[in-house]
């Protein structure tokens, strides 16, 4: 009996998403493994302190569109469990494999160095330094960019990283 292997993919809910699922569960096809996929809402203590927008909402919001995601990319047939958290992502991700462990963690990255990666900060180099298990890093420089369009809806979807 083969031991099933604890998969956490960490996705952002952008125009990117299918691709990183896609090209996660293309690693681990031929195994038994259960997939944890894991969005978290960046919050800050400003978000916190907004009583505007509830945490539920964004909550309830991003594990829909993250569902329609893994339906869309065509892997409804995984062995998948989606969650959805609140915090600094690096963190929150380290968090989560640490709890669940979780044998692997798969997120994309924008391969960003030298000012740009200080501007923006880096959730793969941080999750990837900081990591206890092994993470498979996937080049988001393949990913098709979407239609004009596509990127007036995309603006108010992501949530973790808006550049």
């Amino acid at each position: 009996m083969e031991i099933e292997k604890k998969v956490l993919i960490a996705i952002d809910l952008n125009f990117e998403t299918g691709f990183i699922l896609s090209k996660a569960a293309s690693f681990f096809r031929e195994t038994s493994a259960k997939f944890y996929v894991l969005h978290v809402i960046y919050s800050d203590i400003f978000t916190f302190l907004d009583k505007k927008s509830t945490a539920k909402s964004k909550t309830d919001e991003a594990y829909e569109l993250a569902e329609k995601e893994l339906k869309e990319a065509g892997l409804y047939y995984l062995n998948y469990e989606i969650f959805i958290s609140m915090g600094a992502p690096a963190a929150e991700i380290l968090n989560f494999s640490k709890k669940k462990g979780i044998d692997i963690i798969a997120l994309g990255t924008h391969q960003r160095i030298g000012f740009k990666e200080f501007i923006s900060g880096s959730i793969s180099f941080s999750v990837s330094k900081n990591s206890i298990c092994p993470v498979l890093l996937i080049p988001l420089k393949n990913a098709v960019k979407p239609a004009e369009k596509e990127l007036v809806k995309e603006s108010a979807v992501s949530l973790i990283n808006p550049s």
